[in-house]
């Protein structure tokens, strides 16, 4: 194992102090020109890292926004982290990641872990009820904050997508393609993103002719969407849409309804909601809404940079999403015609058979 390089090797061989060595490391601040290049070619030389770590430790104020997140499995999670990264990155900031649920002693936790690295801002990419976020705002008075899934009504800084308008415009393709009988599979209900997509189905097609047949409840996870819609296909139903929360459980969806015989679209429309990277490479590609994640990190670390400047508190913004068509979903109509011709086919088929 190579011998880890001190600081006082650096200042030996360069002819300087250890002090002169830190403050070339941490940026060279008030080190002339001479000095600044022996101690970098000595550095060069012995092949020494210096410790980041160390470095924020000595600095009078480390420039780290502080970032709470769900699990980064979660691709909408990971993407909006990597937009905060990249826009934070911009300003002259380094994020520090601590991963958490919406239980308020583990949010509580992760807030403290933060706050022990000097962190600027804590942005919360979880979901968080109303009073609990409005609670650490004020218990945490001196530190901002920025939530990227509670309630507008919630006075806190906030950015999110139109989860609302996407979910309507999912419904409204499904009934403009004549689709009458609906299953839907939403997220969890703490999440006040799940709760606008599950309103704006209920207000589209409660005033239609259509009929919800039932409402079940996922956990945004590729597994639940499976277990959710094979339970539901093995009631006599007879269901022609499933509205499915998000991407990933409609994955698991599609999956359910391949092994139990159901073909998407002609028997059973499946949409999502994110437009998540393999969104269209799923069997069939999947019908979806697209919201901008990498926009959404990136507008909260705006959003926070403009409340820091203007010592404003509270600063509000909804990023607009797409409707994307794509196969899984297709008009009743084509259906039946797809049908009809296949009957036909194998109506010619049948004629040209042996004793036929």
């Amino acid at each position: 194992m190579n011998k880890k390089v001190t600081f006082k090797e650096v200042a030996e061989l360069a002819g300087v102090s250890t002090q002169t060595v830190s403050r070339v490391t941490n940026g060279g601040e008030g080190v002339n020109a001479n000095t600044l290049k022996k101690v970098q070619e000595a550095i060069d030389q012995l092949g020494y890292v210096p410790n980041k770590g160390a470095q924020l430790l000595v600095r009078k104020k480390a420039k780290v926004f502080g970032v709470i997140t769900l699990e980064m499995t979660m691709e909408g999670a990971s993407s909006i982290v990597n937009g905060i990264r990249l826009e934070s990155e911009k300003a002259g900031y380094a994020i520090s990641i601590a991963v958490s649920n919406s239980e308020e002693k583990n949010l509580e936790n992760a807030i403290r872990e933060l706050k022990s690295q000097q962190v600027d801002v804590v942005f919360v990419n979880l979901p968080v009820q109303k009073e609990l976020a409005e609670n650490l705002v004020a218990k945490h008075k001196h530190l901002p904050f920025l939530f990227i899934d509670v309630s507008p009504e919630a006075n806190v800084s906030q950015v999110a997508a139109d989860h609302y308008k996407g979910a309507a415009l999912i419904a409204e393709l499904m009934l403009k393609q004549g689709r009458k009988r609906f299953a839907l599979l939403n997220g969890p209900a703490h999440s006040h993103a799940a709760n606008l997509r599950k309103q704006a189905w209920l207000d589209i097609l409660e005033s239609s002719d259509a009929e919800i047949v039932t409402i079940e409840t996922g956990d945004w996870s590729a597994e639940s969407g499976y277990y959710e819609t094979a339970k539901l296909l093995l009631r006599p139903q007879n269901i022609d849409t499933l509205l499915v929360g998000n991407d990933q459980m409609a994955l698991g969806a599609l999956r359910a309804c391949a092994e139990q015989k159901y073909t998407v679209p002609a028997q059973i429309a499946v949409t999502g909601f994110d437009d998540t990277i393999n969104s269209a490479y799923y069997n069939p590609p999947l019908t979806t809404v697209h919201q901008n994640f990498l926009e959404i990190g990136k507008q909260a670390v705006k959003q926070i940079l403009i409340q820091l400047k203007n010592e404003s508190n509270i600063s509000k913004m909804v990023i607009p999403v797409q409707l994307i068509e794509r196969q899984s979903t297709m008009p009743v109509k084509e259906n039946l015609n797809a049908v009809k011709e296949i009957k036909d086919l194998l109506q010619k088929i049948q004629t040209l058979l042996p004793n036929s």
